[in-house]
C-alpha cells in the first residue's frame, strides 16, 4: 500500500477518490426553508330530498277507512337522496291540503281549522339512495267542529309536504 502512494499515480488516484468523497459529502448538504403555494377546489350543494308518501292508515279503518269528521288518518313516508352524499332531513309537515273543484271549501286555505297535522321530527341522516323508510309519521285530523263539514263529503284529499 504504501508504494501506492509513492508514485504519481497512487498519488493522483488517492486525490482523485478523496475529491469525490469531499464531493459526495457536500451533496448531501443542504438550506432549509418554508415556502408557501395554493390551490383549487370545490364545495357540492345539497340537493332537495324527495319525500313520498308510504302509506296511511285511518283511524275508523274498520268502518269508513277515510278521513270523517273527528277521525284520524297516520301517514308514513319514504325519501329519495339523489344527492352523491349523506344528507340530513329534520322534519316533515303539511304545508297544506287542498282537494278537486267540486269540493270547493274543503282545503285549509278555506277552512284552516277544519284540518290539524302533527310534524315528523326526523333529524336523520340519509346516504344516496331511493326509497329509504322515514321514521316517525304525521297524523292529520279531520276535526269535527259542530257544523256542517259537507264540502268534503267524498273528496279526494292531496296533503302537501315540507322538509
Amino acid at each position: 500500500m504504501r508504494r501506492l502512494f509513492s508514485t504519481k499515480r497512487g498519488v493522483a488516484i488517492s486525490a482523485a477518490v478523496t475529491t469525490m468523497l469531499a464531493a459526495s459529502i457536500g451533496a448531501y448538504a443542504y438550506f432549509t426553508t418554508t415556502g408557501a403555494g395554493s390551490g383549487s377546489g370545490t364545495v357540492g350543494s345539497s340537493k332537495a330530498l324527495v319525500i313520498h308518501q308510504a302509506g296511511i292508515t285511518y283511524s275508523n279503518a274498520a268502518t269508513d277507512n277515510a278521513l270523517v269528521p273527528g277521525t284520524t288518518a297516520t301517514v308514513t313516508f319514504s325519501v329519495d337522496n339523489s344527492s352523491s352524499a349523506n344528507q340530513q332531513l329534520g322534519t316533515i309537515s303539511v304545508s297544506s291540503i287542498t282537494t278537486d273543484g267540486a269540493h270547493a271549501g274543503c282545503d285549509t286555505a278555506t277552512n284552516p281549522t277544519w284540518f290539524s297535522t302533527t310534524t315528523d321530527v326526523v333529524n336523520h341522516d340519509y346516504a344516496p339512495g331511493n326509497g329509504q323508510a322515514v321514521a316517525g309519521t304525521i297524523t292529520v285530523s279531520f276535526n269535527d267542529l259542530g257544523v256542517s263539514q259537507d264540502a268534503c263529503q267524498g273528496a279526494p284529499l292531496t296533503f302537501h309536504y315540507a322538509a
